[in-house]
């Protein structure tokens, strides 16, 4: 084996494996043939990979936050659920086991949250209209789909769901709590769960059972909130925590009074003949 540089021979006996290191006149001073730490040296990679965004060296996490906020792959991190864990997440909400935060193990997301929430708008729509046209079809008049239901419904739903949590947290940060913008988006998000098997009994003609279904999903939703807020609220002087508590109940009550009165109602016919109806 020969080269312009330096270059080693091996030679191979029974007993052992011996190196031999021979170094030519136009060799660097520096040559070796020895096994030492600077051959563990990385090699300058081609000018072609520069370590950006397509670098294998790099985590897929480390890609996402390089991103800017205004790039959709900034958000694909808070998206980033399968299945099993949003259905884990929706169970927790409905029968809370344990702190929600602790079922979240630190990585919460918006992808439950947008789909419950936008679940409930568009069953709250389709068991209204469905109760509506069968009003209409027992008075004997014509029914049309009244698209400002489904309007007001984005309107609640995605309000509660996102600017009031929003609000909490910019409230809650002034006050020194350091919540979680995206904890309290995905508690927020995931507490409409309840609301969505009992927004399909909307279209029963008892207006004592709707009452008891708004009860027990306000009741159930509240609990949920209020159990997994606490700890945040807590932080704060207890004369503010309680105001702070106060007001989250107050918001989950006008929230659940609004929709029994704008899609958890029935018209009943006073007699089998008439035309007239009451709203109950």
């Amino acid at each position: 084996m020969a080269s312009k540089g330096a270059y080693s021979a091996i030679e191979i006996d029974d007993d052992e494996l011996q190196f031999q290191t021979f170094e030519s006149s136009a060799s660097s001073p520096n040559a070796t043939g020895n096994l030492s730490s600077n051959s563990n040296t990385p090699q300058q990679r081609p000018a072609g990979f520069s370590g950006g965004a397509f670098d294998p060296h790099r985590t897929i996490q480390d890609q996402v936050l390089s991103k800017p906020f205004w790039s959709v792959e900034y958000y694909s991190k808070f998206f980033d659920v399968d299945t099993s864990q949003v259905v884990e997440r929706c169970t927790a909400s409905i029968i809370p086991k344990e702190s929600f935060n602790d079922v979240m193990a630190g990585s919460p997301d918006l992808y439950g949250p947008f789909w419950v929430s936008t679940t409930v708008i568009l069953v709250l729509f389709v068991a209204s209209s469905i109760v509506e046209s069968i009003n209409a079809y027992m008075k004997g008049t014509p029914y049309m789909y009244d698209f400002r239901q489904l309007t007001f419904a984005f309107g609640i739903i995605y309000s509660y769901a996102f600017l009031v949590p929003t609000i909490i947290w910019g409230g809650t940060k002034y006050l020194g709590c350091q919540p979680d913008l995206l904890e309290l988006l995905a508690l927020y998000g995931y507490s409409f769960t309840v609301w969505v098997p009992v927004s399909v009994f909307v279209i029963l003609p008892i207006d004592w059972v709707r009452w008891l279904l708004v009860i027990s999903a306000a009741g159930s939703s509240g609990m949920f909130l209020l159990k997994n807020l606490y700890p945040v609220l807590s932080r704060a002087e207890a004369h503010t925590s309680k105001i702070a508590l106060i007001s989250v109940i107050l918001l989950h009550t006008i929230l659940a009074i609004v929709l029994k009165h704008y899609f958890f109602v029935y018209d009943v016919l006073k007699a089998p003949a008439g035309n007239e109806g009451t709203k109950s």
